[in-house]
């Protein structure tokens, strides 16, 4: 995460949202950041403003000798937002995926198969979100 200005704007609402003073929200976040568990602020984007209105992530089936390659190919794709190592399950990779049209995520899978040793791309599109009431 890249260095930000902070929470400062936004400490009264921080501090309205956990039920605290602004003084002590504001201390909590510089002991939080002295400790190392913050360790900067980023811009929210609003994916949908830029026409990213389907939201996914793809699990590929692979062996972990093409993992490397599978990597390198996904990071070049301008669906792909994101890619995890998986340790455990049929998966070697998960990949988080923003499209604009549904035919993007057919190429997207199709491309990703014709990687020399994948043996499977499954989409998995996410609909409604349900808050835990926890901070995000």
């Amino acid at each position: 995460m890249s260095a930000g200005t902070g929470v400062g704007p936004r400490l009264t609402e921080l501090a309205k949202h956990v039920g605290v003073p602004r003084s002590t929200a504001n201390l909590r976040v510089r002991m939080l950041t002295e400790k190392g568990i913050i360790i900067g602020y980023c811009p929210e984007i609003n994916w949908e403003e830029l026409g990213y209105y389907i939201n996914g992530y793809m699990g590929i089936e692979c062996p972990k000798s093409v993992v490397s390659e599978l990597i390198d190919f996904l990071t070049k794709q301008q669906w792909v937002f994101g890619i995890w190592e998986v340790t455990t399950g049929k998966y070697g990779l998960l990949v988080m995926c923003r499209f604009k049209r549904y035919t993007e995520i057919e190429q997207l899978q199709t491309f990703t198969k014709t990687v020399q040793g994948v043996r499977d791309a499954d989409v998995f599109l996410l609909g409604p979100y349900h808050s835990m009431g926890r901070p995000d």
